[in-house]
């Protein structure tokens, strides 16, 4: 070996760190390649082992299909519809505008919740407010939406349960939610405007959107009541991947769009680089299992806080939560040699790298968001920092109490 592989994972993690503000598969593809090729893994046989995996090509096939549905919904207009048939107060709506199109995987989607935060709030000229707003409430829900990518990915690599996994960070979404709202939305003025309230269409318009968490889980959880009678089943991810095959065909039938537009829209979302990041990620996760660096780093031994600190820090610097937890959740499973993560630890750094995420200057949402208001970071800094530091402050406390006792 020409140089130590942990030596050769810091490099990679720092050319990744300065590149990552571009597309992330090519990125990760040659940051990946080159860790193999510096720590003498064997990147042949880890790419033919990750494209094998069928586990892995069927969760790249339904992530693949979720852009497709976020496509439909925008090009439809089924979102805004859905929001303005809600009839809700200023604040209500303020909250619930970026956080149910954060629910979809549009490529710069912050983009479409951003005008509907300055339409809402006309009376207001605080613009960091405003960006701050949008970005955190745009990514509030998909704290604990069952279809977020990264939550799938994150839950299978620490060994976990998807949907209890989403039971232990409810209590994280509200306090988030109620931070947001103290420093966020409490002094907004409400107004008169109103429209009129159709819960019918309400529901029509939503359906797409949990059909498929809904199919899921009851999937995943006949498979769990089947299990101590012996009865497995292999690939569980499965029943996503049909799930989101009804949203999708449903979203059709609901949104009426013409071939053309359909065709654009798809063709604007990119849908190729979903699935294809999938499967780079898990690449990458196989050649720095093979490396020896999670041996190396766990051998150092680290109290658990440290990891805490880290993921806030790789979530800050590369702006990606999945990418962060794939190498930081391997070599805390080889530290405490366990096969899975305990539920509480995994929230927490979940929690930490997601914060640090929220608030990274190379955060596409908050960078589309910055833009659209015509403001800068320095001005939005201190915004968005506040709620986040305040909540990291929360979980640093948490993990303490509870430890100490």
């Amino acid at each position: 070996m020409l140089i130590p592989s942990w030596i050769s994972f810091l490099l990679v993690i720092t050319f990744l760190m300065i590149f990552s503000k571009k597309e992330l598969v090519f990125t990760l593809t040659i940051g990946s390649i080159a860790f193999g090729l510096l720590s003498e893994v064997n990147i042949w046989i880890s790419f033919a082992s990750i494209i094998t995996n069928l586990n892995v090509l069927i969760l790249a096939a339904s992530v693949g299909l979720l852009p497709i549905l976020g496509a439909i919904m925008e090009e439809s207009g089924l979102m805004v519809e859905l929001i303005q048939k809600m009839d809700i107060s200023k604040k209500n709506a303020m909250m619930i505008s970026p956080a149910i199109f954060g629910l979809l995987p549009v490529a710069g989607g912050a983009l479409m919740s951003a005008p509907l935060i300055e339409q809402i709030d006309t009376d207001s000229s605080d613009i960091s407010r405003k960006i701050a707003i949008n970005v955190w409430y745009r990514h509030l829900l998909i704290l604990i939406y069952p279809l977020s990518t990264t939550l799938i990915v994150c839950t299978e690599i620490a060994g976990l349960k998807l949907y209890n996994t989403l039971a232990y960070l409810v209590i994280p979404f509200i306090i988030m939610f109620l931070i947001g709202y103290i420093f966020l939305i409490r002094n907004t003025l409400e107004n008169s405007e109103r429209h009129s309230r159709d819960l019918k269409v309400v529901v029509h318009h939503i359906l797409p959107i949990l059909i498929a968490p809904i199919f899921d889980f009851l999937g995943r959880s006949i498979l769990t009541l089947l299990e101590p009678k012996g009865i497995t089943f292999a690939y569980p991810e499965i029943f996503l991947f049909v799930g989101l095959c009804f949203s999708v065909l449903l979203a059709l039938k609901f949104a009426n769009l013409a071939p053309n537009r359909l065709n654009s829209a798809i063709r604007r979302m990119k849908v190729w680089r979903f699935p294809l990041l999938i499967i780079v990620i898990y690449f990458f996760l196989d050649i720095f299992t093979n490396s020896g660096v999670p041996e190396v780093i766990g051998s150092l031994n680290m109290n658990f806080t440290i990891f805490l600190l880290l993921g806030f820090f790789f979530g800050f610097s590369t702006g990606r939560v999945q990418l962060s937890l794939s190498f930081l959740i391997p070599i805390y499973l080889f530290q405490y040699a366990v096969l899975a993560m305990s539920y509480f630890n995994f929230t927490l750094i979940y929690l930490t790298t997601f914060l640090g995420y929220l608030m990274s200057p190379i955060h596409p949402c908050l960078a589309y968001t910055i833009n659209y208001f015509k403001a800068d970071y320095k001005q939005t800094f201190w915004r968005i920092a506040t709620p986040t530091f305040v909540n990291l402050l929360i979980v640093l406390v948490v993990y303490h109490v509870v430890n100490f006792f």
